[in-house]
């Protein structure tokens, strides 16, 4: 990982802790932390805030980071997170306003764990994959066939099976199915 990146992370931490900001870093990140070393361009992070401050928020970052987009609350308000990139490092990062009661779960479960001599809040592996699992995209299909075996004897699948049947009354009945095959994969796949 690059400098960049640590310096980045460092400063998220520092500027999180410093003001009260519950996060967890989520996403490619976390994904690293959790022992697939791959590749991310960006720095995903969680943050415990409300709608109607999410700009007072936001201004706490302001001083060492920009919106990448001309006007982010309103980027928000479509994407449901805002992309900034600090000044110096030029690293991006997606700040996600935690709003759902997972959401939520995720920064309030996070670990607090070391990347590059660092202590960050990362999200557990189990909600990792529940995201992973969600998204969908192939590149999370990839990392879910990773994560899973790797992290299989310390993964609490009872949390894991309960919080998937979660996302059935938010019409994504897809997701317990999609978690029990990935709990069946017998070893690790490496994607090529």
């Amino acid at each position: 990982m690059t400098k960049a990146f640590e310096e980045t992370l460092q400063d998220i931490d520092r500027r999180c802790n410093q003001n009260g900001i519950p996060y967890a870093i989520i996403g490619g990140m976390a994904t690293i932390i959790h022992g697939y070393m791959r590749t991310t361009g960006d720095i995903d992070v969680s943050i415990l805030a409300e709608i109607d401050t999410l700009e007072q928020t936001l201004a706490l970052f302001a001083d060492d980071y920009v919106p990448t987009k001309s006007n982010p609350l309103a980027f928000f308000e479509r994407c449901l997170f805002v992309p900034l990139k600090h000044r110096v490092t030029r690293m991006r990062v997606d700040v996600i306003a935690a709003l759902s009661g997972f959401e939520r779960l995720v920064i309030k479960r996070s670990k607090r764990l070391s990347y590059a001599n660092i202590k960050l809040n990362v999200c557990t592996v189990e909600d990792l994959i529940l995201m992973k699992l969600v998204a969908a995209r192939p590149k999370d299909v990839g990392d879910l066939q990773v994560l899973v075996p790797k992290n299989r004897k310390k993964l609490d699948v009872r949390y894991l099976r309960a919080r998937a049947k979660e996302f059935i009354a938010v019409e994504r009945g897809d997701v317990p199915e999609k978690l029990e095959a990935l709990l069946k994969t017998p070893k690790t796949r490496r994607r090529k």
